[in-house]
């Protein structure tokens, strides 16, 4: 782990893209100028990666949508089916080339907002059907992004090397392609607004789990609630249930879930008094304050068995029995790329995986992911030495969540409380730790159950919704969108504050179409325990070196 000044592989080829980015940047808005600060930049590609990108080809000037991208294993090249560009996606086609970028909102031109479109010398071999793009032939890329108040088109371009351009290339189709869980995005007033994943990991039936987000909502004129889980990726998504969790507490107060669901109220936050990595190095800026751009990110000062951790110390009172530990966490990309890697490796055997996968028992699928580091350890330092406290389920890259861990202090001593939080390589990235030793306030519960429920036809889905019950909400295609309407009652006395944790169930299944053999030597290996994290550091290491080759 490390604080966000040292470079991580999860921000590598970002980083490689900013520096691509100053050197030519415009607005699709052309009535601002200036130019975006590296944050923007960051942001509007952090919002690439969430989402679901529609890709257009630029061949001389022709313009092709191009379909079922499938990038090869040395990310060297994108199969693709290039078809006929859809109206709706013409705006900047056709407007790219006066400079002119404004758009209304209304169909047909709102679309434009979710493209990416791969500028190629002319290819006389390009046309509708099969295609191979070579992607150290790209010249350009143009990243169509909202960014709230405005628009930004923003270009990659030059002469690449060979490896270097396919390599950056790469990265933008893996950050825009990437595997994720359903996203959930909640009303806050003039938009929906995405907030982040639900029930990561759960890849199989027999793993189906609840999953309790916290949310940002606002009620509409109605005084209603609303959100929506939408499939934005190959996946299969399944829904067993979606209740909003309504807390009205004193306004000072923090209400928020453990890992399984229960509430705590948080009055007196604690900020760590430091924060040390095995090799010794202070990390306790990154975790002070969270959304501040500060995280600890994972790295190659590791130990030999590829585990990462660090331990936070907070001032304790002496006699003090429990403490609330809030976590402001979330998965790495790297940990994304990793298993969408080992994954290749299954090749055409890939999809009977799978499905033989269905028929083993939830438990024995579980000891793989603990052997592997995969979630997230808390320990507390006692007496008797560490003890572990809990296993942080993973929640996915997309945003940041906080998690309350309930630590039983009892077996402490002093007047400190070490907690060492650890993980296989990269796996985490902490944004901020703090600990809390106040009494539960009270608060009060409102459980809520859907009012109305629509797909994104418009067919009603609620019955699907309403109970922990088996029976599914089936979102099996890319573009699949539940919008959700909850009755919220009359607003709170001025004293008081409302905070929204969105409790669902649920799983999802990949869905992916490699080709070849399965590489059953590659495979095997993943059958020790520590095998995936080790296999982590190996391709960051070799990223790293690459791509370092390539800035020099």
């Amino acid at each position: 782990m490390r604080r966000t000044q040292k470079l991580s592989w999860t921000f590598l080829f970002t980083f490689i893209v900013i520096i691509l980015f100053s050197a030519c940047k415009t607005y699709y808005k052309t009535s601002l100028a200036g130019s975006a600060s590296s944050n923007q930049t960051l942001a509007s590609l952090d919002s690439l990666k969430l989402q679901n990108r529609f890709f257009v080809l630029r061949n001389g000037n022709n313009a092709y949508y191009m379909n079922s991208l499938s990038l090869s294993a040395d990310q060297k090249t994108l199969q693709c089916r290039l078809d006929t560009l859809p109206p709706d996606h013409e705006l900047y086609v056709l407007k790219s080339k006066n400079g002119k970028g404004k758009y209304k909102k209304i169909p047909g031109q709102m679309e434009v907002l979710n493209e990416v479109h791969l500028y190629i010398s002319q290819d006389d071999t390009a046309g509708i059907g099969s295609y191979t793009l070579l992607l150290d032939k790209v010249q350009k890329i143009a990243v169509l992004q909202k960014d709230k108040v405005r628009t930004t088109r923003s270009y990659i371009g030059g002469a690449f090397l060979i490896t270097g351009g396919a390599l950056v290339v790469a990265a933008i189709i893996i950050l825009a392609t990437k595997s994720s869980c359903p996203f959930v995005s909640g009303y806050t007033g003039e938009e929906f607004t995405l907030q982040g994943e639900i029930y990561g990991g759960a890849i199989y039936p027999q793993l189906a789990r609840s999953d309790y987000m916290p949310l940002q909502l606002k009620p509409d004129y109605n005084n209603r609630l609303q959100i929506k889980i939408s499939n934005e990726l190959k996946e299969r998504q399944y829904t067993d249930m979606a209740d909003l969790w309504v807390i009205t507490h004193k306004r000072e107060t923090k209400v928020l879930a453990d890992d399984d669901g229960n509430l705590y109220s948080l009055s007196a936050l604690q900020q760590p008094l430091g924060a040390m990595l095995s090799n010794g190095e202070n990390v306790t800026g990154a975790l002070v304050k969270p959304n501040d751009n500060q995280v600890l990110y994972f790295d190659d000062t590791t130990s030999a068995i590829a585990n990462n951790n660090a331990v936070i110390t907070f001032r304790k009172p002496t006699s003090q029995q429990k403490g609330k530990l809030l976590l402001t966490i979330k998965n790495s990309y790297f940990l994304d790329y990793l298993y969408g890697e080992l994954a290749k490796g299954f090749g055409s055997y890939y999809s009977t995986y799978m499905k033989k996968q269905k028929d083993k028992p939830a438990a024995e699928l579980l000891k793989w992911v603990k052997e592997q580091q995969i979630p997230l350890e808390v320990s507390v330092n006692t007496t008797k030495g560490w003890r572990k406290i809990k296993d942080i389920t993973t929640i996915g890259p997309v945003a940041n969540r906080q998690v309350v861990v309930p630590i039983d202090l009892s077996e402490t001593n002093g007047d400190t409380a070490e907690i060492k939080l650890s993980s296989g390589f990269m796996f985490w990235e902490i944004d901020a730790a703090a600990i809390d030793y106040s009494a539960d306030q009270d608060f009060f519960v409102e459980t809520l159950k859907p009012l109305q429920a629509v797909d994104e036809t418009g067919k009603d889905i609620l019955s699907n919704l309403t109970g922990e019950d088996g029976i599914y909400l089936e979102q099996p295609q890319i573009g699949n969108t539940a919008t959700i309407t909850y009755q919220s009652n009359a607003a709170v006395s001025p004293d008081q504050a409302r905070s929204f944790i969105l409790h669902t169930k649920g799983y999802y299944e990949h869905i992916r179409e490699f080709a070849g053999k399965p590489d059953i030597k590659f495979l095997k290996g993943f059958t020790r325990p520590n095998a995936f994290p080790l296999y982590g550091m190996k391709q960051y290491k070799n990223l790293k070196k690459e791509t370092m080759a390539f800035l020099k």
